[in-house]
Parts: structure tokens; C-alpha cells; sequence
């Protein structure tokens, strides 16, 4: 163990020396950022207690339940959100620290981390084109302890780039380019994210991984997608991986 602690920090002075122009310092930034954070969620790992705090110290307090979602849930966590909550404005804001573990995780499974709500996750240091760094995620899935997400990015993807580019220099029309978008299988658009900066942003299907609920940004908003997206997704699934 030892050894291969001082040999890992002889790797890292070496690379920390071979950062000499601009971009390989940025990079360097984030890897070392990444070394940090990775350490801190290896050592939170055997803290069964570590997510229970961080939702309620953050991802409770910042989470507002309107009237309307509500009076859709079921008795059991109308109780809840009525005995660790407070009504205002028309929404139901937290207000109870000393909430129960097993309150607060249900609250987690069927309001906070369910399918099709948007979540900050921390995806680590990419190598390559691989897709890392912090970014929202669609929950496809919560396994409770891990989540199957989907990624989403701002920028727009070069398949796009291109066909708008054909349409720009009237090398297709209209409605071509919409229907050479369709057939993109791997690329799903979303126009709008439900609590999130409104924004156009595109998920890449290929791209869906489980992560650790660790990876979760217990401090970030949390948006939401309209259903129809997540019927869109599972169509480009079944296009891309089974037909």
C-alpha cells in the first residue's frame, strides 16, 4: 500500500510538470479536481449515513412540491410531506431536519430521483471523447443506491451541425431536414426542462450508464422533462439497440 501511494505521487509531480501550455493546465485543473472528488466519494462510500444527511441538509430544503403534484401522490406521502413541511405560496417547502431515514429515502424514490426527473451529476474525468464532467442527467431508473441516466448536453451535436448547415445552403428543405433528423436514432432534442434555464439541449442514448447516487449533486436543481420525451427515448432505444 504504501508503495503504491509513493509511487502514485510520483506519477502525479510528473504530470503536474509536463502542464505547460494553457489547455493542459485547464486539463490539468479538472483532473486534479477530479482526483479530489473522487477521493472524497471513496471515502463516503462505507458512510451509510452520508446520502440520508446530504438530502436532507440540501436536496429537501431546495426541493418545493406544488399543490397541484400534490394532491396527485398517495396518502402515505401526503402524511409525510403534511408532518415535515409547510404550505406557502401554493407550495409545500421542507422544514424538518430531524426527518426520518426511511421518510426521507421513500421521499427520494417517488418525488426527488424518479423517472424522468432531471438531476446534476458528476460523470468524472473523461479520457478521450468519453463523456465526463458535471452534467444534468435524465433518470431513467432509480435502483436506489445507483441511478440509470441518461446525460444531456447544451451544445448541439455535429450530425445537427451539418444537416443545418445543408439546409442553410439550400441543399435540402424543410421538411427534409426535419426528416433526416428523425433518423438519427442515437439523438434525442429537448426543448425544455421543467425548472431549468430554457434552453434547447440534446441526450445522446448511447451514452446511458448507472452511476452511483454518490456522483449526485445533492445541492442542484432538480428539473423534469414532459412525458413525451421519455416516449421519444424509448423509441430511439428500441431503433438503435434492438431493431
Amino acid at each position: 500500500m504504501k508503495e503504491t501511494y509513493i509511487n502514485c505521487l510520483k506519477k502525479l509531480r510528473k504530470f503536474r510538470k509536463s502542464l505547460n501550455t494553457e489547455n493542459d493546465i485547464k486539463r490539468g485543473k479538472l483532473y486534479f479536481t477530479w482526483i479530489k472528488d473522487k477521493t472524497e466519494k471513496v471515502l463516503n462510500e462505507n458512510d451509510k449515513n452520508y446520502i440520508y444527511r446530504n438530502i436532507v441538509k440540501y436536496t429537501l430544503t431546495n426541493y418545493r412540491i406544488d399543490e397541484y403534484n400534490y394532491e396527485r401522490l398517495t396518502a402515505q406521502l401526503r402524511n409525510i410531506i403534511n408532518n415535515n413541511y409547510i404550505l406557502k405560496n401554493n407550495n409545500y417547502i421542507f422544514n424538518n431536519t430531524d426527518i426520518s431515514k426511511e421518510d426521507t429515502m421513500l421521499l427520494v424514490k417517488k418525488i426527488l430521483l424518479k423517472r424522468g426527473n432531471v438531476v446534476w451529476i458528476d460523470f468524472g474525468f473523461n479520457i478521450g471523447n468519453e463523456f465526463g464532467g458535471m452534467h444534468p442527467a435524465i433518470i431513467l431508473k432509480n435502483f436506489d443506491s445507483e441511478l440509470f441516466v441518461l446525460p444531456i448536453s447544451s451544445k448541439k451535436p455535429k450530425e445537427y451541425i451539418k444537416l443545418e448547415q445543408d439546409y442553410n445552403n439550400k441543399k435540402i428543405t424543410l421538411a427534409e431536414l426535419k426528416e433526416k433528423k428523425s433518423r438519427i436514432n442515437e439523438i434525442v432534442q429537448i426543448d425544455n426542462i421543467y425548472r431549468f434555464k430554457n434552453i434547447t439541449r440534446w441526450a445522446n442514448i448511447t451514452r446511458m450508464k448507472k452511476v452511483s447516487i454518490l456522483r449526485l449533486n445533492f445541492n442542484g436543481t432538480i428539473g423534469k422533462i414532459d412525458g413525451k420525451y421519455l416516449n421519444k427515448i424509448n423509441e430511439k432505444i428500441v431503433a438503435e439497440f434492438f431493431e
